[in-house]
């Protein structure tokens, strides 16, 4: 049986700012919450098959700013706003308490959510999480990460920061951020083109294994603006934060991380959990796993381990 329909509303959660979130499943059951990535990819309706044949009352919520969410101001879009947001839609339906489900940047958002809301969240599955802090932001950017093993994507990444001119020879984050801060604020054209980078590295590292083909819409520009801004900023201090929650968080959670995620690596996240006093916290590699649920073994894995969700 597939996954009912069960409405659409615009919460606003601040002045101008207007959050689309779906419902699907049943009213009455178990309230789960889907966090997307990005930050600014939004839900798709592929989301929904995540939850196919269960017995679930599922929440979809557009991050600010993208999806058919409205607030397109990039100065409220903090990661402090984003998981106040989360809060505000709780409160918006009344829920008690839900599960949250989510992957890279969503599960960013979620496990920090749950340790500033501990009796808010049941049970919590992430998979790719992504640590946004500095080692995090170095290996997905920097010239010594995920660079060294994709050098030829990294290079198209660079050159559309310097639109097109020569490389410098010792090219720095901050300098490719900048860059791509004069191409976003440029006319339609300059920012068409540069999301099309920005996009096109991201999916290499995601799904290394397939053609990368990247959609040219208006979304997949928002996307890669909000990622920007987000990268731009540091994460607006998620390090902090996530040293603000360490050990508050009581909600029994499953980490999902592929072997191969290029995006999200494995040994960020095991340095991180060094740290972490999570005591409710199980984690799963996933043999030959990327980052992307576009591959099917980290689709079967995350799909079962939802499955579970009681």
């Amino acid at each position: 049986m597939s996954l009912i329909f069960i409405r659409h509303v615009m919460v606003e959660v601040a002045d101008g700012i207007a959050l689309s979130v779906s419902q699907y499943g049943r009213v009455g059951a178990k309230p789960v919450l889907y966090l997307h990535g990005g930050p600014g990819a939004g839900c798709h309706a592929s989301d929904v098959t995540l939850f196919q044949h269960l017995d679930l009352h599922v929440f979809f919520i557009d991050q600010r700013g993208c999806g058919r969410s409205l607030g397109h101001d990039l100065t409220d879009n903090t990661l402090a706003e984003l998981i106040e947001d989360i809060e505000r839609v709780r409160q918006y339906f009344a829920i008690e308490q839900w599960a949250i489900v989510g992957g890279s940047y969503g599960a960013t958002l979620g496990w920090l959510y749950s340790g500033l809301y501990p009796n808010r969240v049941s049970e919590q599955i992430y998979w790719g999480m992504f640590l946004a802090n500095n080692a995090a932001r170095d290996w997905l950017y920097g010239p010594h990460g995920a660079a060294v093993f994709f050098p030829d994507d990294y290079h198209d990444f660079q050159r559309a920061a310097v639109q097109g001119a020569m490389i410098p020879d010792r090219m720095s984050i901050e300098d490719i951020l900048l860059g791509y801060s004069q191409r976003f604020n440029a006319n339609k054209s300059h920012q068409q083109s540069a999301a099309l980078s920005w996009n096109q590295w991201e999916q290499k590292l995601a799904s290394p294994n397939q053609i990368t083909l990247v959609d040219p819409s208006s979304a997949s520009v928002t996307l890669a603006v909000i990622e920007h801004h987000h990268a731009l900023h540091r994460y607006f201090s998620a390090t902090d934060l996530f040293q603000q929650v360490n050990g508050n968080i009581s909600a029994k959670t499953h980490l999902i991380q592929g072997e191969l995620d290029w995006v999200c690596p494995a040994h960020l996240l095991k340095d991180f959990l060094q740290q972490s006093q999570h005591h409710q916290l199980t984690v799963e590699e996933v043999k030959s796993g990327y980052h992307s649920l576009n591959d099917a073994k980290m689709l079967i894995r995350v799909m079962q381990s939802i499955a579970n969700i009681s």
